[in-house]
């Protein structure tokens, strides 16, 4: 397994960009889904975390998501264009663990309920899902989020990163909350990085009691990965404390799964 047993109010996290199927990829090549698919199925099976973020993902991807994860896990979730079409980011919760109170999908742009809206100097449209949980462990009400911020757009991405905190501490009302996903920018060193912090959220990355491992970069583009490279992927916590945090390159007969490294942590409610 990836992630160590965690034992109730624990949760287990796991984010992953899981890079688009692109359909001009030939076999053989590190970029073609039809040989990255089985290693993405082999990586959510050794996690086997609570929560699973997942983005990027095309409709031609969900079938291998849910073939991992169905059977254990209820998906939330639509495409950023509307209903299947265009990338998801995706919400996958174990279901004899979380009850799922509420959820929902908004567009990171200044008009978040229009379905393929893009926002401020971003390049195309960005989303966020959030669900609003009850732990059937220890009946603690949590929220739960992943997005995946613009790569071209700075302000769209610091815009971003401040209706995020604002829509999550909404939700939220007072609960905990655990936001994934791929930020596009540095942890530690960039606007959406100190917005979400200013906001009360914590880098799992950087308060986990634990950090297993190499801190390598979350962005190895098939590559080797590189100690002390930029994480653009995060696990960010409010009112939680860390147990645990890596990034994993997860390998399956020297192939990977994405362009990117998964991120996951141990978490759980701090104790007031």
């Amino acid at each position: 397994m990836i992630l160590p047993d965690a034992q109730p109010p624990a949760l287990t996290m796991l984010t992953q960009n899981i890079r688009y199927h692109d359909g001009g990829t030939r076999p053989g090549e590190p970029d073609h889904w039809g040989e990255r698919a089985p290693v993405l199925s082999d990586l959510l099976a050794a996690a086997d975390a609570d929560v699973v973020g997942v983005q990027e993902v095309l409709a031609s991807q969900i079938p291998v998501l849910d073939e991992a994860l169905a059977r254990t896990h209820q998906r939330l979730g639509i495409g950023r264009e509307g209903g299947g079409r265009g990338e998801h980011n995706l919400l996958y919760l174990r279901r004899d663990r979380l009850e799922l109170l509420d959820w929902d999908q908004f567009w990171l742009s200044e008009q978040p309920a229009l379905i393929g809206s893009v926002g401020w100097d971003g390049h195309c449209p960005r989303i966020a899902v959030w669900a609003r949980v009850r732990d059937r462990e220890t009946m603690q009400e949590l929220v739960l989020a992943v997005t995946h911020l613009d790569h071209a757009g700075e302000r769209a991405r610091e815009q971003g990163a401040e209706l995020l905190a604002r829509r999550l501490q909404q939700a939220a009302d007072g609960a905990p909350a655990v936001l994934m996903g791929d930020f596009n920018a540095a942890g530690g060193s960039s606007a959406p990085w100190d917005v979400l912090q200013t906001a009360g959220f914590a880098d799992a990355h950087d308060v986990a009691a634990t950090f297993e491992g190499e801190d390598i970069g979350t962005f190895p583009d098939y590559g080797e990965p590189v100690v002390g490279e930029i994480r653009i992927d995060w696990i960010l916590t409010l009112g939680m404390d860390v147990d645990w945090s890596t990034t994993h390159l997860h390998l399956l007969e020297g192939r990977a799964p994405s362009d990117h490294a998964a991120v996951a942590a141990i978490v759980r409610p701090a104790v007031t």
